[in-house]
């Protein structure tokens, strides 16, 4: 669930001076480019100290996603339908007194399919079916909210605003039990920019993303939370209403609780995430 506030009042007038296609504004709706790739990067560390040592879990990835764009329900304004494929994958995570987890694109069967609606807010279809290694690392549910940004829905212009806040929770695959999160960003038009001879708007976003999870790791059960301050930006393609790319960096505070330790332990957590239209 997406709930938005625009925090400045808003002009009569186009991003850019571009008209993006469907409803005018900045939303989603159909792309002039209804079959892209996206090239996706993430990576994450977890330090934590346990029995008088520090420790790290780090957890990195890189993908490739064939995204299929089509028309959603007739009569509905705004808005599209997504269809993700994993063309290709490479992840690993290194643990502590355990051998690294590896994971390729063998280990994701099936497309990942959801909508979005004109702001952002996404129904998802179906997820695909990861291996229990992968479920550590990928999840189609987190995927459906988070790879998109939110959009106002309406249109706006330089240093207009507006806060974003994403909210699910649900049951992942594999070793990956229930997880929840909430995600607060506020949004801020920066104006136009050009990468690659597109024309191209500059957002930024800040805020805060609180996560929960449980798993199973080496037969015990362990669950995590954490709150992580995020930075970044969107660089939104007017003309054809296709995302161009996305960058997120955060880091942040929680607590890991398992069996053998009687209290939960402290964390630390750094985030790096990357998602990029493939041109040419």
């Amino acid at each position: 669930m997406r709930i938005r506030m625009i925090a400045l009042v808003v002009v009569t007038s186009t991003v850019a001076g571009c008209a993006a296609p469907g409803p005018s504004g900045l939303g989603y709706g159909l792309p002039t480019q209804t079959e892209v790739t996206y090239t996706y990067a993430d990576t994450t560390v977890v330090s934590l100290s346990m029995l008088g040592q520090t420790m790290e879990i780090a957890m990195r990835g890189a993908a490739e996603y064939d995204v299929v764009f089509s028309p959603v329900a007739s009569g509905t304004v705004g808005g599209v339908g997504v269809t993700l494929t994993v063309r290709e994958l490479s992840g690993s995570a290194s643990v502590p007194m355990s051998a690294a987890i590896q994971v390729d694109e063998s280990d994701v069967d099936g497309n990942l399919v959801f909508s979005l609606d004109r702001e952002g807010n996404a129904t998802v279809t179906s997820t695909p079916t990861v291996s229990e290694a992968a479920s550590r690392m990928i999840s189609g549910l987190s995927t459906a909210h988070t790879f998109f940004p939110g959009l106002p829905g309406a249109t706006v212009s330089s240093g207009d605003q507006w806060v974003d806040t994403i909210s699910y929770e649900g049951d992942g695959d594999g070793d990956l039990g229930a997880t929840t999160e909430l995600t607060i960003l506020e949004y801020t038009v920066v104006g136009d920019t050009a990468v690659d001879g597109r024309s191209l708007l500059h957002i930024t976003l800040s805020g805060t993303t609180e996560l929960s999870n449980s798993m199973e790791m080496q037969g015990m059960q362990i669950a995590q939370s954490s709150k992580i301050d995020v930075e970044g930006y969107v660089l939104w393609d007017v003309r054809n209403g296709l995302m161009f790319e996305m960058f997120k960096t955060g880091q942040g505070r929680g607590t890991v609780s398992v069996p053998i330790s009687p209290q939960p332990i402290p964390i630390e957590v750094r985030i790096t995430q990357r998602a990029k239209l493939r041109v040419g």
